[in-house]
């Protein structure tokens, strides 16, 4: 099968901003915080965009053609990776997502765990991820007495970090912040605190106070992954930025050549996101030699069936690479 392209899904938030429109061809006038590139949840649904498939959602794909585009070793039935650009004109609220056993019993969802790789930030630009509260009681104690700032933990971020976000971990993008995401494929959170702010409408928006209770890990600090050098040579890095039982993801820089791939997880799809510079990528789907142009902001699904492939810029060209399954021997 061949390697898909999507059209973007912009999603209007409260906090979100301007900046990102033109590189999504959004002309709207209202905030867009999020643009789903990469979803085969309800909730904005992946289209082809362009090719043979063009039109197809990315469930029809799916469903279709299941060894190509969901492969033999995907924790969900559906596609099970979410992926988003993320720009946070103001702050998100302060948030939690809960595992796959608490979302399933009580959501008919899956969990949530998710990465940031940082686009842009300010530069004191920082995250909250993480807490101190010792356990429930103190939590919702501190919701009543409106102190639930007192104990939030943050982190210093700048460009280029990659940020992990386990499953019931508290945490909330802040002001100035832009971030590509990726995610199981879920749509499920609870907010604990917004900031009192409220929509156009003069009304806070709802928090989830007990579920949120329900699901917060108390007493653990979130991991901070260490990236792994998987190649560095001239014009070529590979590193890998994180791997969990949900999705790895993969930075790739390629400058003036062409570098060639495996496909993450052999039998599985690969994931790829432009986030900077131009180029194409190459590989042999049905037979034939195909070359795609790619510029930052697109996001291709590259078929399990297609177990090569090659990018080629006479520039620079930066791609994060997310798939699915064990990607050990």
């Amino acid at each position: 099968m061949w390697p898909v392209k999507f059209k973007p899904v912009a999603m209007e938030r409260i906090w979100g901003g301007d900046e990102l429109k033109s590189m999504f061809g959004v002309t709207t006038d209202r905030p867009i915080g999020e643009y789903w590139v990469i979803s085969a949840h309800p909730n904005g649904m992946s289209v082809v965009d362009g090719g043979p498939l063009a039109g197809k959602s990315l469930q029809e794909l799916v469903e279709t053609y299941p060894d190509a585009y969901l492969g033999k070793h995907s924790p969900q039935p559906r596609f099970p990776l979410l992926v988003k650009f993320i720009e946070a004109h103001d702050d998100l609220s302060v948030q939690v997502h809960p595992d796959d056993a608490y979302a399933e019993a009580h959501e008919g969802d899956a969990g949530k765990t998710e990465a940031w790789y940082v686009l842009d930030a300010p530069e004191d630009g920082r995250v909250i991820l993480g807490h101190s509260f010792p356990d429930r009681d103190t939590y919702l104690r501190a919701v009543r007495e409106g102190r639930v700032r007192e104990y939030l933990t943050y982190r210093p971020i700048r460009k280029g970090d990659l940020v992990f976000v386990p499953s019931r971990t508290l945490h909330a993008l802040l002001r100035g912040t832009k971030v590509l995401e990726i995610q199981q494929t879920s749509d499920v959170t609870y907010r604990v605190y917004d900031w009192d702010r409220v929509d156009s409408n003069g009304k806070p928006r709802e928090l989830h106070i007990e579920k949120a209770a329900d699901v917060i890990a108390y007493g653990t600090e979130p991991p901070v992954p260490e990236p792994v050098t998987m190649a560095d040579e001239p014009g070529f890095q590979w590193r890998r930025l994180v791997s969990c039982p949900y999705f790895t993801i993969d930075l790739v820089r390629v400058n003036e050549r062409s570098a060639e791939m495996e496909v993450g997880v052999r039998g599985n799809p690969d994931c790829a996101i432009v986030v900077a510079g131009a180029g194409q990528l190459r590989c042999v789907a049905e037979g034939e030699e195909v070359r795609l142009s790619v510029k930052a902001g697109d996001a291709l699904v590259i078929p399990a069936d297609v177990p090569r492939y090659a990018w080629e810029t006479d520039g620079e060209l930066t791609v994060v690479r997310a798939f699915y399954g064990s990607s050990g021997p």
